[in-house]
């Protein structure tokens, strides 16, 4: 096949580009009508159930998991969808492209990875492409507070990546096993933050629009984490790794496509130039990135255990 994805592969990876594409979208209605981390909680318990019977306990290697479930199922979501909230959902999915930035930065500090001066090139454009949209100011909208939303973005995408070194330092999971871990562990974690810190949520849940809410957690919960993985983790058993996470960048054009048609946002020059640098850092990242390298994935990522690398 060449440098060309196969027909089934490319649709597989169009239809996954705009499953999570429009998930920010989701969320962002979603988020507008609850309160986020309440929602992130109810959808992390769906994670849970469908994922529970892929649940495993392996000895001696539960304390990186568990700790990884911090990151990748509870914290980085309190992140997130609390900067979903604030910020519109195309700057958010613009944001969230850091991911690749940090985990590139922590493999070098942790994982003693050596990096060359082009990805340093593209780590600082990605970040100072972020940096032009979070403080521009003709991209802020009615409720919307774009420099605060965009850094807790950047923070979610930043435990995420501090999540990935955790697990690629553990052995024998599978991604499903993970997923599932992150749900069950997620869960109640971000319950217990809703509670402490968000307020009105039974009240704003009454308030809601029913079918709205349960279709987005629903999304959420099968689509996003369930289908999307799943689509992810099939597509790079069966492509080189570099071409299948350099295509998922676009899942962010899909992302702005439809936060600009479906809800809305301004599609600004300042915007266009600071959404261009830091696709274009991104790019450079993960095209000169080792096979090894932490997977990228929207809105949140995926890692791939230790013993599945060995056999691609």
């Amino acid at each position: 096949m060449g440098i060309f994805l196969a027909a089934r592969e490319l649709l597989v990876l169009l239809v996954l580009c705009v499953a999570w594409g429009f998930h920010y979208v989701v969320v962002k209605v979603a988020v507008v009508e609850i309160p986020p981390i309440f929602y992130a909680a109810m959808r992390m318990t769906i994670v849970a159930a469908v994922l529970a019977p892929f649940l495993r306990w392996r000895p001696g290697q539960m304390k990186l998991v568990l700790l990884a479930a911090f990151c990748f199922g509870a914290i980085n979501y309190a992140f997130l969808f609390t900067g979903l909230k604030l910020a519109t959902a195309s700057a958010s999915a613009i944001a969230n492209q850091l991911y690749v930035p940090f985990a590139t930065i922590l493999s070098v500090i942790f994982l003693k990875e050596t990096i060359g001066w082009r990805r340093i090139v593209g780590i600082s454009l990605a970040f100072a492409g972020v940096a032009v949209i979070a403080i521009s100011k003709d991209q802020d909208v009615d409720g919307a507070r774009i420099g605060i939303g965009v850094g807790l973005v950047a923070a979610a995408t930043f435990v995420e990546a501090n999540g990935s070194i955790l697990v690629k330092k553990a052995s024998g999971f599978k991604p499903w096993e993970l997923l599932a871990w992150f749900g069950l562990i997620g869960a109640p974690c971000l319950f217990a933050i809703s509670a402490t810190i968000e307020h009105g949520q039974m009240a704003a849940l009454a308030a809601s629009d029913k079918k709205l809410i349960i279709g987005a957690i629903l999304y959420s919960a099968i689509v996003s984490s369930v289908f999307g993985h799943t689509a992810y983790y099939w597509l790079i058993q069966r492509r080189p790794v570099s071409e299948v996470a350099s295509s998922t960048l676009l899942t962010t054009f899909f992302a702005v496509s439809f936060s600009v048609a479906l809800l809305g946002e301004p599609f600004t020059l300042a915007f266009i130039i600071g959404g261009v640098m830091t696709l274009i850092g991104v790019a450079i990242v993960v095209l000169r990135a080792p096979a090894a390298a932490p997977e990228p994935g929207a809105p949140e990522s995926i890692v791939i255990a230790p013993e599945e690398e060995a056999k691609r």
